[in-house]
């Protein structure tokens, strides 16, 4: 495998669990900007740098995929479950061997492998290299739905890449197609480089075994050549057809030599080969080569800082959010005590109208043949040309009168009304007893009787009695 070309195959998954939007991820890897019928929020790296080239592939008759930005809110709303896998991302490294057409032919025969085996729906977008890091880190993302595709929208789960029993082989296979796809795409460009799919232990244990094999023949030839290099000054004595042959033989022994110099050469370059696939590697990370580890970490680090960006804008937003359904309760919560209190002044002024209503009835009914009434009733502007009840509903009954502002209209007439009776009944007293008076003098007085003669009345101390004719008592 020259440095021209560097297996990598790996498969992420993209879960609402994890805080991540499929969304956002498509946004992010196109370098577009998408809107989240979801949440609600948009996701704009529309100034993202270093998006190449990107496309969608689906299966036939998937007409209704119209851009991304349908797929993916359409990805968001097949999805109910709030730990939902919304989305699935292939990262594959594309040849630096290659050029930029190139490149790209190999990213799209991968999304129409994947759309034709899966069924699935495949977003793809081309990175170029970072430029600060390994300007041979030529990538692609493959962001694939988690449902299959069809002609009315997107179906059942694509369980053959979830299952512990197939999801495995599944992948596996993949990554032996892809790798054959590249190669091939390789000699068709006349590299020399190639790629190997294989976990990278059983590439450091092959590499080691043939590194082992080589040294063997090398020996080998070594020992084979021993004794006649060392037989050389047989020959010096012999004439010069038997000195030819000796020359030729010679020719031959170093060719020979040369032979083991280069299987010792190669068995060196197995053992470094064999060597970085055994150096040790982040356990995160997978079977990843060491070279395409420190190719790959500017691009890891850029997305860790877009993501932890996209993070702290989504949890801004969602404060937010909150703060603003929060406000908004506030205001429906103010909003509805308001409504219950001018629904109870409504309902108090009813009252009142209607109690006003029944007190003023009759000072209407009496202002009909009380001219008096009437005009002080017309005088606060009530017009009494209207039947009784809709006087009675007239507002100015409530309104403060116009000569006395601290009273209601209906008090101030009831009170006017109050006094004139007050007044016409005391004066109907006051004529009732004159009426009296002068009756009871006008009638004529009857002449008193002559007293009739009295008795003395008896002395109440009377003299002690004597008896002059009889006996004196003892």
């Amino acid at each position: 495998m020259a440095d021209g070309a560097i297996f990598h195959l790996d498969v992420r998954t993209v879960s609402r669990s994890d805080g991540r939007s499929a969304v956002a991820a498509a946004a992010y890897r196109s370098a577009s900007r998408l809107h989240d019928a979801r949440t609600g929020l948009t996701h704009d790296f529309a100034r993202k740098r270093g998006v190449l080239t990107t496309f969608i592939a689906a299966p036939d008759g998937c007409d209704w995929i119209t851009d991304r930005d349908t797929l993916w809110n359409a990805a968001e709303a097949a999805e109910k479950r709030k730990n939902s896998t919304v989305a699935r991302e292939w990262l594959v490294a594309l040849p630096d061997a290659l050029d930029a057409t190139q490149r790209a032919d190999l990213a799209r025969a991968l999304a129409v492998e994947l759309a034709q085996r899966f069924g699935v729906a495949v977003d793809v977008a081309i990175h170029a290299a970072s430029g600060e890091g390994d300007q041979r880190n030529h990538h692609a993302h493959l962001l694939t739905t988690t449902r299959t595709a069809g002609p009315d929208g997107l179906g059942d789960k694509t369980r053959v890449l979830d299952a512990a029993k197939t999801g495995g082989a599944e992948i596996y296979a993949m990554r032996a197609w892809w790798a054959g796809t590249v190669n091939d795409a390789l000699a068709a460009a006349q590299s020399s480089a190639r790629v190997d799919h294989r976990r990278i232990a059983v590439i450091a244990a092959d590499a080691r075994a043939e590194a082992e094999a080589l040294e063997k023949q090398a020996k080998a030839v070594e020992t084979l050549n021993a004794k006649p290099a060392d037989a050389g000054g047989l020959w010096k004595g012999l004439g010069s057809a038997a000195r030819a042959i000796w020359e030729g033989g010679m020719t031959a022994l170093k060719s020979t030599a040369e032979t083991a110099n280069e299987l010792r050469e190669k068995a060196n370059e197995l053992r470094q080969k064999a060597a970085r696939y055994t150096r040790a590697t982040e356990p995160h990370h997978g079977p990843v080569l060491t070279a395409f580890l420190r190719r790959m970490a500017p691009v890891w680090a850029e997305q860790a800082k877009a993501e932890e960006a996209r993070r702290a804008a989504q949890e801004a937003a969602q404060r937010a959010l909150m703060a603003e359904r929060a406000e908004q309760a506030r205001k429906a919560k103010e909003a509805s005590e308001a409504a219950r209190r001018a629904a109870t002044a409504a309902r108090e002024a009813e009252e009142a109208r209607e109690r006003c209503a029944r007190e003023v009835l009759p000072l209407i009914r009496r202002a009909r043949h009380d001219p008096i009434t009437a005009e002080v009733i017309k005088r606060e502007g009530i017009d009494l040309d209207r039947p009784d009840q809709q006087v009675a509903r007239d507002p100015i009954w409530l309104m403060a009168g116009r000569q006395d502002q601290a009273h209601p209209v209906w008090l101030i007439v009831h009170a006017y009304t109050a006094a004139r009776d007050r007044h016409a009944n005391l004066l109907a007293r006051i004529e009732a007893k004159t009426a009296a008076q002068i009756a009871a003098a006008a009638k004529p007085k009857p002449k008193p009787a002559s007293p009739a003669p009295t008795e003395p009345e008896p002395d109440p101390d009377p003299p002690p009695r004597r008896d002059w004719g009889g006996p004196s008592g003892p």
